[in-house]
C-alpha cells in the first residue's frame, strides 16, 4: 500500500432495511488494503431503534455515519440503495477529502418525479408511488407487515416478504418505521440529479435486473458528467450487494483499481 493509500479510508453506506453486514465481507484486497469504515445507520444494531413517531431525515444518517470516520482521512464513500442518498449527503460535508465515490443504484425518487428529461416509463413508476394510496402518506401504516410486504416485494419479486425466514421479518418488524422514514424521504426530496455534487472520480453500478426507475435514477445521475463511470451488472437486480455480493466487490475493486493507476489519483 502506497503512503496516500494508507492515508484514505473507505466508507461503508448501508441501504434499507440491512445493516453494517451488508458491506463487511468486501474482501481488503478489493480496496487495496484501505481502512474499512463500517458505521450503522441511525436505527440500526448497535444504535437504539427509532421510536415510532420520531423523525429522522437522511442528513441525520449522514451525520451518523460521518462521526465514525477519521479527522482527517482521505475518504472513499460508498453507498447502495438509501445509502447512496446519505453518501450524497455525506459527500457536502466531506468536500476536499474526498477520494472517490461508488455507489450502486442510489435511489433518488424524488427527482425522478419531478423529471422532464427521464424516460417516461420510469417517471411514471416513481409517480405512482405518490398515487398509492397509503405507502407514503399513512404513518400508522408505515413500516408496518402490510407496508413491508409492499417495500420487500417491489424490489425483489411478489411474494419474497412471505418466503422471508421468520427471523428477518421480524427484525424487518423491528426496524419498520425508520424503513418507513428512509422511503419517505427518498421520495420526499426532489433535489435536482444535476444539483447533487460527485465531488470525485465516481462508479455509478446499476444491476441488469433491475427496476425500470432504479436504472432511470442511476442513468440520469450519472450524465454528462465526465467523471462518473457508469457500469452495468449482468444478471443482477436492485439487492445485489446482498444477493450477488461478489459481483458487485469486483465492480468495487475495478472501481478502485481505476483510482490506484491513474496519475495523482484522478481516474479515467
Amino acid at each position: 500500500m502506497s503512503n496516500d493509500a494508507a492515508r484514505e479510508v473507505v466508507l461503508f453506506v448501508h441501504s434499507t432495511g440491512t445493516g453494517p453486514f451488508l458491506w463487511a465481507g468486501v474482501p481488503d484486497a478489493a480496496i487495496g488494503g484501505r481502512a474499512k469504515v463500517l458505521p450503522a445507520n441511525l436505527g440500526y444494531p448497535p444504535n437504539p431503534l427509532i421510536e415510532r413517531g420520531h423523525e429522522v431525515t437522511p442528513a441525520d444518517d449522514a451525520a451518523e455515519v460521518l462521526r465514525a470516520v477519521p479527522d482527517g482521512a482521505r475518504v472513499h464513500v460508498v453507498g447502495h440503495s438509501y445509502g447512496g442518498l446519505v453518501a450524497l449527503q455525506a459527500l457536502r460535508t466531506l468536500e476536499g477529502r474526498v477520494a472517490s465515490i461508488f455507489l450502486f443504484e442510489p435511489v433518488l425518487f424524488g427527482a425522478l418525479a419531478a423529471a422532464s428529461d427521464a424516460d417516461p416509463e420510469a417517471t411514471a413508476e416513481a409517480r405512482g408511488f405518490d398515487s398509492h394510496p397509503w405507502f407514503l402518506h399513512d404513518p400508522e401504516k408505515g413500516g408496518r407487515a402490510e407496508w413491508l410486504e409492499a417495500f420487500i416485494d417491489y424490489w425483489n419479486r411478489p411474494g419474497a416478504w412471505s418466503r422471508m425466514p421468520e427471523q428477518m421479518r421480524e427484525l424487518s418488524l423491528m426496524l419498520g418505521w425508520k424503513m418507513f422514514l428512509e422511503v419517505r424521504a427518498i421520495f420526499r426530496d426532489a433535489t435536482p440529479f444535476d444539483a447533487w455534487a460527485l465531488p470525485g472520480p465516481t462508479t455509478i453500478a446499476v444491476g441488469e435486473r433491475t427496476t425500470a426507475a432504479s436504472r432511470a435514477m442511476s442513468r440520469r445521475l450519472a450524465r454528462g458528467r465526465a467523471n462518473v463511470t457508469l457500469v452495468d451488472v449482468p444478471g443482477v437486480g436492485h439487492m445485489a450487494p446482498l444477493t450477488h455480493a461478489n459481483q458487485v466487490h469486483a465492480e468495487l475493486a475495478r472501481h478502485m483499481a481505476r483510482y490506484d493507476e491513474s496519475a495523482g489519483g484522478a481516474m479515467t
